[in-house]
């Protein structure tokens, strides 16, 4: 989320605050009591609302057989995870294949088709691939607890950063990609996420200790403004400001997650590296 520089109209804020809280409150009801392969479902459907954004801002068109065959597979890699990693791993490699062959038996021309691949190709990682890290971490033991940390460290990023932008900001952080960004906002939102991360492992993660949780935090909080600045930049490749309208106040599902897709992703590795 970009940090402004400026203050924002009071009814912009109210509009997100309106939408994001709601949501916040029900993911975390949906993590803590749906069955996990229901969450897998959600999960599975939102990596294909994902992948829909992002094949409209990145190749714009009639929707042709390709297109359709991008969602799908986001969605199928995506609850390829709820069987573990190395499961997510070969469904997205075989659907990486796919793709190929659909755009390449769908194209008149093999250099277009190629060029056409690569691009559904990326999104089909970003989308199916980064939403199936949050299926494995679902599955590994006390995944949803591990899970809700991850989002906490993220959100909290999220929310320092725009307060801190918004009082402190000065310093760009990326002006060519998000003009909003600031350094003083990231630095902030990091020191937030990091002491959250800690409290959050003091009390609900016994087997990872205060100092360990801030520092995964911090990890995660600068991680996810890369994600965020990665998904920005798409947006200003395809010259749109929004990855798209299904959140009043937010945009996309992509506006929303791109921080979390990535910082997720991140933690589920350090998670199998470190904790295994």
């Amino acid at each position: 989320m970009d940090q402004p520089t400026r203050r924002r109209p009071m009814s912009s804020l109210a509009v997100r605050a309106a939408t994001g809280l709601p949501l916040a409150a029900a993911a975390l009801a949906l993590i803590l009591l749906l069955p996990l392969w229901v969450l897998g479902l959600i999960i599975a459907g939102l990596a294909g609302l994902a992948m829909y954004e992002y094949t409209r801002m990145v190749l714009p068109g009639p929707w042709r057989l390709p297109a359709l065959a991008g969602v799908a597979l986001a969605g199928l890699v995506s609850l390829a995870g709820l069987a573990g990693g190395a499961a997510a791993l070969a469904a997205l490699v075989l659907g990486l294949l796919a793709l190929v062959l659909v755009c390449a038996l769908s194209g008149p021309e093999l250099d277009d088709a190629w060029t056409e691949a690569l691009k559904r190709g990326w999104g089909l990682a970003y989308c199916g691939g980064l939403f199936a890290a949050l299926t494995v971490l679902l599955g590994l033991p006390g995944g949803r607890v591990l899970l809700l940390f991850a989002l906490t460290c993220v959100v909290a990023a999220d929310v320092g950063a725009y307060f801190a932008g918004h009082l402190w900001g000065k310093h760009k952080l990326a002006p060519s990609i998000s003009p909003g960004k600031t350094i003083e906002g990231v630095a902030g939102g990091a020191a937030l996420a990091a002491v959250l991360a800690a409290v959050f492992a003091a009390l609900w993660l016994p087997a990872t200790s205060a100092g360990a949780g801030a520092l995964a935090g911090l990890v995660l909080a600068l991680v996810s403004v890369g994600g965020d600045l990665v998904e920005s930049a798409l947006k200003r490749t395809a010259g749109v400001k929004d990855s798209g309208v299904i959140l009043p106040g937010h945009g996309g599902i992509l506006d929303r997650v791109d921080g979390i897709l990535a910082g997720v992703a991140v933690f589920l590795l350090l998670r199998m590296l470190l904790w295994a």
